[in-house]
């Protein structure tokens, strides 16, 4: 097999309404994400996590391919803690569809590749949305105090049919396949988040960096986030609150805009939804 890479970056975006970024994410049991929000679940909850490859091996490829080719597998690998949180015989991949035939294979760090494989014979021209899924449970929380917000990455495969030659393999790799967040709790009113190495450094900025888009990626469905006497909310008059606090009071401000300032791993969230 021909190995190439994108050099793009995938995100695993969830949302109805917004363009799939190659392999995304979503989650078929809870509630549609809001436009802009990542994949989510609850820590030890069952879901369906359903996984989305928007169109074959095309020109955004590097090096680009020989044609807009024909998505004949999709490769999933589910994390080694997701495994054991779940149990092994009950992490289940889906076996409908043009994805029909899927092949389960254990690696020696216990987590699970699963590889589906299309049914028809490849196309001239893949103009298809394809989606997969998997039932399976994140991780409890630690203990009751542990209300971290944690994130779990599934590395993707694609792999596209060149005609009279090798394969085409986009893999997606630890920088750009997609990942799941898995929330301690959530529910009406105001929940207790921080956030642990796995989240952390998606609210590290520098220089004239905000937080904005990962807030928005994190709490797209919340109606307001409070960090101490910082807030940030996605729905644009509860900004206009928080600015015309932030003008009474100086000692308040808004997370979203202000600059060069990140997170830190002790920093408690209060998220109300």
């Amino acid at each position: 097999m021909k190995k190439t890479t994108l050099a793009l970056f995938v995100s695993g975006l969830t949302l109805a309404g917004s363009a799939f970024a190659h392999v995304g994410v979503m989650n078929n049991t809870l509630p549609t994400s809001a436009a802009g929000q990542a994949g989510f679940t609850v820590a030890n909850t069952t879901s369906e996590i359903v996984f989305v490859v928007g169109h074959g091996c095309n020109a955004e490829a590097e090096p680009t391919p020989p044609a807009n080719l024909d998505t004949t597998k999709i490769q999933i690998t589910v994390p080694a803690a997701i495994v054991a949180a779940t149990g092994a015989a009950s992490v289940r991949p889906s076996n409908q569809g043009e994805f029909g035939n899927v092949k389960r294979e254990t690696l020696s760090d216990g987590a699970i590749k699963f590889t589906w494989s299309k049914v028809a014979a490849p196309t001239a021209d893949d103009d298809q949305f394809y989606k997969v899924s998997i039932r399976l449970k994140t991780p409890a929380n630690t203990s009751a105090t542990d209300v971290a917000i944690k994130k779990y990455q599934f590395l993707a495969t694609q792999v596209c049919a060149v005609p009279n030659a090798s394969d085409y393999v986009l893999d997606w790799g630890t920088a750009n396949s997609p990942t799941l967040l898995s929330f301690p709790e959530k529910r009406k009113g105001f929940n207790k988040y921080t956030l642990d190495a796995s989240t952390l450094s998606d609210f590290t900025v520098t220089g004239s960096g905000t937080k904005a888009a990962k807030l928005k990626s994190y709490f797209g469905d919340a109606a307001i986030v409070w960090a101490g006497k910082r807030a940030y909310s996605p729905n644009a008059n509860t900004v206009t609150k928080i600015e015309a606090l932030a003008l009474k009071d100086l000692t308040y401000s808004n997370l979203a805009t202000e600059t060069g300032v990140s997170l830190a791993v002790d920093q408690v969230l209060w998220v109300k939804y």
